[in-house]
C-alpha cells in the first residue's frame, strides 16, 4: 500500500474511532482595539437604577437585564483598552468592576450582602473563596474576578489611591455609585469628586470626630500603602480635601486615628426604603 494510502486509512481511523475524545475547538472571540471607549450605556444604567444616594434598584435590574446590563457587559466582553490613553484605561477598568459587581448581584439577587456570594457556595472565608473570586464575566475576551480586576490590573498598573473611591463593592459603608460612567476625558474631576463626596459623609468617615481624633472608613486601614508608609502619610494625604484648622492639623498629623466599623449590607434600594419605614 502506498505511502498515500496509509495515511487516508489513518486519517479515516481516527476519525471514526477517536472521534468522541476529541473536543472543539472554541472559537476565539473576536476583541476589538479600540482608541476610544463609549461608556454611554453604563451611563444610562445608573442614571436609571441608581438614586442620588447611590443605592441600586437591584431588583428592576436584574428584571430589566436584558437590555439594561446585558448589552454593557457584551461591550466589555468584545473590548481591549490596550491602545487607550492611560486616563482612558484606568476609567474603562473602574467601570468595568462596577458593572461586573453590579452583574455579580443581580446574578444571585436578593441577597442581603455581596459576602453571602461566594463560588462554592456557604459561608464567606477570606483569601480562598471570597465573591470577590468569583469568575463573574468577561472583559477583553478574558473571564474575570474582581479580586484580579482590582488587585492584578487597577493597583499593578495605575498609581491612583483615588481609584479607593470610585470601586464600589456593593456595600453600604462602601463609596457612593456615581450615577455616570468614568471616562478619560475627565476621570481627574471625577476622581476628585468622588473623593470630596466620600472623606465628607459622617457615616463613612468623622473628619474631624472631636478636637484630636478622626475616624476613616477602613478602606484606609486595609489599603494603608496605598496612600504612605502610615497613619501620618494617610492624614497628609487627606489635608487637600478640608479647609482651615482641619487641613493644618491633618497635614501636620496630629489627629488620632481610628476606624469605623464597615457596614457590609447590600446598597440596595429597597433595604434602605425598609430602613426607613421601620425608623418612622
Amino acid at each position: 500500500m502506498s505511502v498515500h494510502l496509509v495515511l487516508i486509512a489513518a486519517l479515516g481511523l481516527v476519525g471514526c474511532t477517536g472521534g468522541a475524545n476529541v473536543q472543539p475547538v472554541r472559537a476565539q472571540q473576536p476583541v476589538a482595539v479600540p482608541t476610544t471607549v463609549d461608556h454611554s450605556a453604563l451611563t444610562d444604567l445608573l442614571q436609571t437604577h441608581v438614586d442620588a444616594a447611590g443605592m441600586v434598584d437591584y431588583a428592576a435590574l436584574q428584571a430589566n437585564h436584558d437590555d439594561a446590563l446585558a448589552p454593557y457587559l457584551q461591550q466589555l466582553a468584545e473590548t481591549d483598552p490596550a491602545n487607550l490613553s492611560e486616563e482612558a484605561r484606568l476609567a474603562f477598568w473602574i467601570n468595568a468592576y462596577n458593572a461586573l459587581t453590579l452583574k455579580l448581584i443581580v446574578d444571585h439577587y436578593p441577597v442581603e450582602r455581596i459576602k453571602d456570594i461566594t463560588p462554592a457556595g456557604g459561608p464567606s472565608i477570606p483569601k480562598l473563596n471570597a465573591p470577590w473570586h468569583v469568575e463573574v464575566g468577561e472583559v477583553g475576551g478574558q473571564m474575570r474576578t474582581l479580586d484580579e480586576i482590582e488587585h492584578e490590573i487597577i493597583r499593578e498598573r495605575f498609581d491612583e489611591p483615588r481609584i479607593h473611591f470610585a470601586l464600589v463593592c456593593a456595600a453600604v459603608s462602601c463609596p457612593r455609585l456615581r450615577r455616570e460612567a468614568f471616562t478619560g476625558a475627565r476621570l481627574d474631576a471625577q476622581l476628585d469628586d468622588q473623593a470630596r463626596r466620600f472623606l465628607r459623609t459622617r457615616a463613612k468617615n468623622q473628619i474631624p470626630a472631636g478636637d484630636d481624633a478622626i475616624r476613616l472608613s477602613r478602606i484606609f486601614k486595609w489599603f494603608e500603602e496605598d496612600f504612605g508608609e502610615n497613619t501620618d502619610d494617610v492624614q497628609r494625604y487627606l489635608a487637600p480635601y478640608f479647609e482651615g484648622a482641619v487641613q493644618a492639623k491633618l497635614q501636620a498629623a496630629a489627629y488620632d486615628v481610628g476606624y469605623l466599623d464597615y457596614d457590609w449590607t447590600l446598597n440596595d434600594q429597597a433595604e434602605g426604603q425598609a430602613a426607613a419605614a421601620r425608623e418612622e
